[in-house]
């Protein structure tokens, strides 16, 4: 039998200790991971949360000498784009985490450091790139791709051929209806619907979405 492999969390805070439930869940399925604990800028070392170890900051993860899996607990999207920018360690890999309760469908594509949580049904011919969060009870309709970085609430639904661009932030509950496309570092506020494309930069609020003011 093989050892599970050694897994690191980039983020002690809630979505870090969920992240922490959801491999061990993966793990009560099928022991593939070992979490030697987490790494976090805003947190003392050797704080225990949830039971593991701070083990340091980015800058740590970046001379630690041994192969490591990473995994980026970070709900922000630019926050997790900009801990990814840091990482410049080679020994590092960051595996994409799907929870054995998340329903995958057919010609699902998911780049480098993926988190489908539980509950998240995707149906056929979804792309995910780089880093996509999808948070729990999900749905992600046919012909959908999402860009890296980009990280969706839970209990969102995106309907068919919905395009979303890279850094979006899409608020819990909200609903995104067919053809629409939300370019880059929009941010989609909590229940809103979504009827209309949405410009870069922008946040959009409401049912049905308005714009509330445009990001830097």
């Amino acid at each position: 039998m093989s050892e599970p492999a050694k897994i690191a969390i980039v983020g002690a805070g809630g979505f870090g200790k969920e992240t922490l439930v959801m491999i061990n869940q993966i793990n009560a399925i099928k022991l593939h991971w070992q979490v030697i604990g987490f790494f976090d800028d805003g947190i003392q070392r050797d704080s225990l949360v949830a039971g593991l170890r701070v083990l340091g900051n980015v800058d740590d993860l970046n001379n630690y000498e041994k192969e490591l899996s990473v995994v980026i607990a970070v709900g922000d999207p630019r926050t997790k784009k900009m801990i990814v920018d840091k990482i410049r360690n080679p020994m590092l890999n960051f595996p994409s985490l799907i929870h054995p309760v998340a329903t995958i469908g057919e010609n699902i594509k998911a780049g480098a450091g993926c988190i489908i949580t539980a509950g998240c049904r995707l149906t056929i011919d979804i792309t995910l790139n780089d880093f996509v969060l999808l948070n729990l009870n999900t749905t992600i309709g046919h012909d959908v791709s999402i860009g890296s970085y980009s990280s969706i609430m839970p209990g969102v639904h995106l309907s068919g051929y919905v395009h979303v661009g890279e850094e979006v932030l899409i608020g819990t509950g909200a609903s995104v209806l067919q053809h629409v496309s939300i370019a880059d570092r929009a941010v989609i506020g909590a229940g809103a619907v979504v009827n209309r494309s949405v410009e870069k930069g922008r946040t959009v609020a409401g049912v049905p979405a308005r714009p509330i003011k445009k990001n830097d």
